[in-house]
């Protein structure tokens, strides 16, 4: 087996940035189609799935499906260095004679060689399956919005503990109480689309598990929520190149 790429600092550095904000250790799935990772933190509150194209990178070659258990912050040694126009190899390699040949990454870029020790994927907790977040939410609402107002709440936000997401009459709102006053977004129906158009309902969820869970959301991002008695859940998922995306999975606050 061998896994072979390259790929650009900014998609790397977005990778990385986007794993250590959940977990420091995850198993990437590599297969003809691309880079998979699905994580979730310690307590299961917070959920991520990325999948990244085999057409996004540089260039891309595994000649069949692994595993690879990683600590984000060995990854993480070499992706600070790069700089915007820096391109990141990394290879590995896998003899079924050798039982140890699999235990190791290589990381190259700008004449620095790093070898990254990996670690068993039997030691990195599984993540809850995606089938029952799934029946959840195709029960809410689903919209497809611009974060940027979004982003810019959670930063205004930032000092408080929660905040509430509201549809009705087609419009969703964000809305928290601080110290200093109320702070809202609100997307109309005339920006959004909304659907069902019928759905109406309030959930709660954290601040700081939202803002750690979107770290590199940007443009415009598909968003599904559901009821807290359909479990609270909100998905939100955005591009991080043309073919490789980011879904965040958040639990409600209790």
């Amino acid at each position: 087996m061998v896994v072979h790429l390259e790929v650009g600092a900014g998609l790397i550095k977005d990778i990385v940035k986007a794993i250590e904000n959940i977990n420091e250790e995850c198993v990437w799935t590599f297969d003809s189609q691309g880079l998979h990772i699905r994580m979730s933190d310690i307590y299961k509150y917070k959920m991520l799935d990325i999948k990244i194209d085999s057409e996004d990178f540089i260039s891309y070659l595994c000649d069949a499906p692994v595993n690879l258990g990683i600590v984000i912050d060995r990854i993480k040694d070499v992706t600070k260095t790069l700089k915007t126009k820096d391109v990141l190899i990394l290879h590995s390699e896998h003899d079924d004679k050798d039982i140890t040949s699999d235990n190791f990454i290589t990381l190259k870029s700008n004449g620095l060689s790093r070898t990254v020790k990996l670690i068993d994927i039997k030691m990195i907790s599984q993540v809850p399956s995606l089938a029952d977040a799934e029946r959840s939410l195709s029960s809410g609402f689903k919209t497809h919005v611009n974060s940027l107002p979004f982003k810019n709440f959670l930063k205004a936000a930032s000092k408080a503990i929660a905040f509430d997401v509201g549809v009705k009459d087609g419009n969703l709102t964000l809305s928290s109480k601080t110290d200093e006053g109320l702070v809202e977004v609100e997307y109309s129906n005339e920006d959004i689309t909304l659907s069902p158009l019928s759905y109406q309902g309030t959930t709660q969820y954290s601040v700081k598990e939202i803002e750690s869970a979107t770290s590199t959301m940007k443009g415009h991002v598909n968003l599904r929520g559901c009821s807290i008695e359909q479990g609270g859940l909100i998905e939100i998922e955005w591009e991080l190149l043309p073919k490789s995306t980011i879904r965040a999975l958040v639990a409600p606050r209790e």
